[in-house]
């Protein structure tokens, strides 16, 4: 049975370079993580995964609370087909993201550097994803763009913060879609599928126009016999923009017919 492989976010789109002012008034950590970062999506790119794990973990180690360091991480041991290790790096950084609560400061002075430092860090991430696009040559499809708009958002909202907001904290705003995607994927791919269903899910209830999330969803239920379901999921994948295999498709219309 031929069965489309799980869509994994790999690349993102639209290059934005970090600004000037956001590079120099973040920390030195910050500065010397994000140098990491970039070296191991050039490392991505070039599909030397064992580099991009490397550069990963060292901005990790630079700056323990970069979530997207995390993320790309799991990025690279999917590369590496580690997927226990992908599993580890998505969920540290859900962890990350979820918070417990608000990152508190002693005063809004370091709130602030603490704020410049994770707009770096998103700025950075759409750096890379100008890189990757211009890379491809490819024109951006709605999952890259969909991820592309919640980077923005994440930035408005932090610029916001920072600007307007007088308090010590950082509020969280919940776990961004892409992160529990990524980690279905890793699940399916490791054969826990319940695990999968479940954060396939929690992607959708954060961002139900990820048409990305729903086509990994039907190929999910094409693999366990739910063959129903896997056509309804196809179906919300394509309302949403997203252009599904036509094997896939054929697939789940075999099996529903008794193929």
């Amino acid at each position: 049975m031929r069965i489309a492989v799980l869509a994994l976010i790999t690349a993102l789109v639209l290059p934005c370079a970090p600004s000037a002012q956001a590079s120099r008034n973040a920390t030195v950590d910050a500065q010397r993580a994000n140098k990491h970062y970039a070296q191991g999506w050039s490392a991505v790119r070039a599909e030397s995964w064992d580099d991009a794990a490397r550069e990963f973990q060292q901005a990790i180690d630079s700056d323990p609370t970069f979530a997207l360091a995390y993320y790309s991480l799991g990025r690279a041991e999917m590369g590496l087909r580690d997927f226990q290790k992908a599993i580890a790096a998505y969920t540290k950084c859900r962890e990350l993201y979820a918070g417990g609560g608000a990152e508190q400061f002693t005063n809004q002075m370091t709130a602030r550097q603490r704020i410049n430092d994770r707009i770096m860090e998103y700025q950075n991430a759409l750096t890379q994803a100008g890189n990757k696009a211009s890379a491809s040559g490819k024109s951006p499809s709605q999952s890259q763009n969909l991820y592309v708009r919640e980077l923005q958002a994440q930035i408005a909202r932090l610029e916001q913060v920072r600007d307007h907001n007088t308090n010590v904290s950082i509020e969280t705003t919940g776990v961004p879609y892409f992160v529990p995607m990524a980690l279905g994927a890793a699940y399916f791919r490791s054969g826990q599928f319940a695990d999968a269903e479940r954060e396939d899910k929690a992607a959708i209830e954060a961002n139900a126009a990820s048409g990305e999330t729903h086509n990994n969803l039907a190929v999910l239920y094409l693999t366990i016999g739910r063959f129903q379901e896997a056509d309804n999921e196809v179906y919300a994948a394509e309302k949403s923009g997203f252009r599904v295999n036509e094997n896939l498709k054929g697939d789940i219309r075999k099996k529903k017919s008794g193929g």
